[in-house]
């Protein structure tokens, strides 16, 4: 274990903010039903595992992911009643939906939470990296975003997702560009690019001369509003035009902040432990036990 990912002393983990006194219950929204719950946070972090990295995954990615999902959570507890149980807090199905492996998980992690500058992070995590993981600035305004560096990453090469294309006919730009506000857009380009290489701008154009310069991030979520997650599966693409077309090819899925789940999952299963993990996707940060 590297020096920077030895957990703290509880006299010093004790001076770890967080917005609340923990260990509280967590109140979870169910979008379904509009009912609040009280869900203990390590039956919590073992049941939403199963929703984002699968239930019966190595157990290195487990744990990883659970130290990931304890921070997200615990530094998000302002979105609604704490969180709510879909996908932009995190994806919770019910305590049912946990795992033997994810309950190992939580409890082998227990307390553990990765911290910056004193304060636990809302720690990211998505899909696919497609070789290299993105800043979270670059992905999001927030400014409680914390400071990652973007790391290489072959460990994904193998997974679904690591590569796409899709297509948008010509005659459909202005329905994408009606969601940008832009509806009078003909022409479309990449027009800057992020640390990582993804697409950061892109510039909408209209006969005459006008023109709209929008984020890779609004680009991506307008277009799957439309077409669906698997279209512009990340914003690392590049556009090849055609008369007919506008062909998108591109690596990843998902924003790329944080750990790649594929990536944890493919280390995981060659033998890499859960802190070698955790050292790699969130430089900068480093894990800590938040209570005794």
């Amino acid at each position: 274990m590297s020096a920077a990912f030895l957990v703290s002393r509880p006299s010093v983990a004790r001076a770890i903010l967080a917005p609340a006194p923990w260990p509280r219950p967590l109140r979870v929204l169910r979008t379904g039903t509009g009912r609040v719950e009280e869900i203990p946070v390590e039956a919590y972090v073992a049941a939403v595992l199963p929703g984002e990295i699968g239930g019966h995954a190595p157990a290195a990615a487990l744990e990883a992911q659970a130290v990931a999902a304890r921070s997200y959570a615990l530094a998000r507890r302002t979105r609604h009643a704490d969180l709510c149980d879909a996908v932009h807090c995190q994806v919770f199905r019910g305590l049912p939906a946990a795992t033997e492996e994810t309950r190992a998980a939580s409890r082998a992690t227990e307390g553990l939470v990765l911290v910056q500058n004193g304060r636990i992070i809302a720690a990211p995590f998505h899909a696919v990296c497609g070789g290299k993981t993105a800043r979270p600035r670059d992905v999001w305004d927030d400014e409680e975003n914390p400071d990652l560096m973007p790391v290489e990453d072959d460990a994904c090469r193998d997974a679904p997702g690591y590569s796409w294309s899709f297509s948008i006919p010509r005659r459909e730009l202005p329905h994408l560009a009606a969601a940008l506000g832009f509806p009078v857009a003909r022409f479309l380009e990449i027009f800057g690019r992020d640390d990582s290489g993804r697409v950061s701008m892109l510039r909408l154009a209209a006969p005459g001369g006008a023109s709209r310069v929008v984020r890779g991030f609004d680009f991506r979520k307008a277009a799957s509003e439309i077409w669906g997650w698997a279209s512009v599966r990340s914003t690392a693409f590049e556009i090849a035009e055609s008369r007919a077309e506008y062909l998108l090819s591109g690596r990843g899925t998902g924003h790329g902040a944080g750990m790649c789940q594929a990536g944890a999952i493919a280390r995981a299963r060659r033998g890499e432990s859960r802190d070698d993990i955790l050292g790699l996707y969130y430089k900068g940060a480093h894990v800590e036990r938040s209570l005794p």
